[in-house]
């Protein structure tokens, strides 16, 4: 799979617009400055975050149904590995936990693990 990462947000606050950064420390938590959610890291693909403008933190230049195709897999972008949970009810792309803590930036490609 070619993806790579085109955007990176954090929202420190609910009501306030995402700040566009370069890179981003993912702290087991999610993206340091991010605030506190339910689900540690949202990912989107670009033409999702263009249509709609999810609260997304990583948006990846994927199509957005072979982003729904990594549910249940562990991927792994920059430094820091995820493990992709779910798609979320009310908006694109998908949630993921972290699982290794690391920098994730602009132009990092994704990296998907082979299924056990």
């Amino acid at each position: 799979m070619n993806a790579t990462v085109s955007s990176l947000f954090i929202y420190p606050d609910s009501d306030s617009p995402g700040q566009e950064l370069e890179s981003v420390e993912v702290t087991q938590s999610g993206p340091e400055g991010n605030r506190s959610k339910k689900h540690a890291v949202h990912l989107v693909s670009a033409d999702d975050y263009v249509e709609t403008h999810p609260k997304a933190n990583i948006v990846l230049d994927v199509e957005s149904s072979v982003l729904e195709q990594l549910v249940g897999r562990l991927v792994r972008i920059g430094d820091c590995t995820l493990s992709v949970t779910q798609t979320p009810s009310q908006c694109a792309g998908v949630y993921a936990e972290v699982v290794t803590p690391g920098t994730v930036a602009v132009d990092d490609t994704l990296l998907v693990a082979e299924p056990e």
